[in-house]
């Protein structure tokens, strides 16, 4: 599946980063990871750093999946706020997914800190801003608001006069925080690097994952690798393929659809520090945005149900996201795009990720992070990842299970 196209701004403006890529698996590992996007890396991470001998396999390129293209607005709050998860899932599960929401982002800071060091700005911590551009979605923020206040979190209800501070011409916002502004190629590289470096991970490119079996209680792994199909024995094997998983495990994640959405990104441009927020609206189709570490506008939205890319998507709506990230400020700025481009991610039809122990394989995890905010679900499925491995019980991360 393809998964972009057009002119992805991330790998061209990233700083080079080496790693150390096999050519052979090698004879023992005890946890074969399928997959080197964000869920992947930070599992194999997760995993190398706990003293498990760990196997990375990815079929293309590293990270030139869906973390190409991933704009790195890293934020607790899902697409769905508290409230309508409420409704949905019931007040409990609803604040239970947010916590762990939030203390994934927590998560993603300290890891920042451990990982290989480049001279490139790609991390800053920052707040959100979730805006009612529509005069109707005012009360709908507010409630929003209200009730993360009630859960106890620290956030805030902003009207027009003081958005207006940071430039935002909109009718209210709830201000949250702190998130991420993260360049998600960068850290991917430097997961890896970090884990292969200093926790013995291996990486092997050009290897396609075919079905695992369990054969008296061994799995057994059918790999193809320039065409020779070979077989391996693995104790615990992770499903990190994206919204792409192996035919294998896609009975289990039926309730998937796939919609395409598109970015631009300005040229250099003089941001204040007070404009230097992540910033979406609530309405649909909303577009998002925020400044990237070298003062370029990132700016996405327009999504639409789609699960197939044509080469003209990459220019389609370029104007028109300039144009509607333009209509958020005050003092509006003299956007052009340097760079544009499309791509496809999957949305459950509950909202909420797929992360879990297959059904039918109990030392098999896969992880699906559909929806719109996969790099704080890909930090949730790696806390998941050392329990499961360590027998602990799972039962807090129900609402993510395979085939609801």
């Amino acid at each position: 599946m393809k998964l972009h196209t057009g002119n992805l701004y991330w790998p061209a403006n990233t700083e080079p980063i080496s790693l150390k890529i096999d050519n052979n698996i090698r004879e023992k590992s005890d946890v074969l990871v399928v997959g080197s996007g964000m869920s992947g890396a930070l599992a194999s991470y997760e995993l190398s750093k706990n003293g498990y001998k760990v196997t990375l396999i990815e079929q293309n390129r590293i990270a030139s999946g869906s973390t190409s293209a991933n704009t790195g607005l890293i934020q607790y709050m899902s697409d769905q706020g508290v409230k309508k998860f409420s409704e949905q899932i019931g007040i409990e599960n609803a604040v239970k997914f947010y916590n762990q929401s939030k203390e994934a982002v927590s998560d993603l800071s300290a890891i920042e800190k451990d990982l290989f060091v480049i001279n490139q700005k790609n991390f800053k911590k920052s707040d959100s801003l979730i805006l009612a551009t529509d005069k109707k979605k005012i009360d709908d923020v507010k409630d929003e608001t209200k009730m993360q206040k009630e859960i106890g979190y620290d956030v805030n209800y902003v009207d027009r006069q003081e958005l207006e501070s940071y430039n935002i011409s909109a009718y209210g916002g709830l201000k949250c925080g702190p998130d991420i502004n993260l360049n998600p190629y960068n850290f991917v590289l430097r997961l890896l690097k970090t884990s292969c470096e200093n926790y013995d991970l291996q990486i092997v490119e050009g290897v396609r994952f075919i079905e695992a079996i369990n054969k008296n209680g061994e799995n057994i792994v059918s790999l193809e690798i320039a065409g020779e199909i070979i077989k391996k024995s693995y104790k615990k094997i992770i499903i990190a393929c994206g919204y792409n998983p192996p035919h294998q495990f896609q009975k289990n994640l039926q309730k998937v659809e796939m919609y395409k959405t598109y970015v631009a990104v300005s040229q250099s441009i003089k941001i204040k520090d007070e404009e230097d927020l992540l910033v979406w609206e609530v309405k649909d189709a909303y577009t998002y945005l925020k400044k990237t570490f070298d003062s370029r506008l990132m700016i996405g939205g327009f999504d639409e149900k789609s699960n197939k890319l044509k080469e003209k998507d990459a220019t389609k709506y370029k104007n028109d996201l300039i144009k509607g990230a333009n209509s958020m400020f005050v003092d509006k700025k003299d956007l052009k795009a340097d760079y544009s481009y499309a791509a496809l991610f999957g949305i459950s039809k509950d909202e909420l990720p797929y992360m879990g122990v297959d059904p039918e394989n109990k030392d098999i995890f896969v992880v699906c992070g559909v929806g719109g905010n996969g790099t704080v679900y890909s930090k949730i499925a790696s806390t998941m990842i050392i329990k499961w491995i360590n027998n602990e019980n799972l039962e807090d991360y129900e609402s993510y299970k395979l085939g609801r």
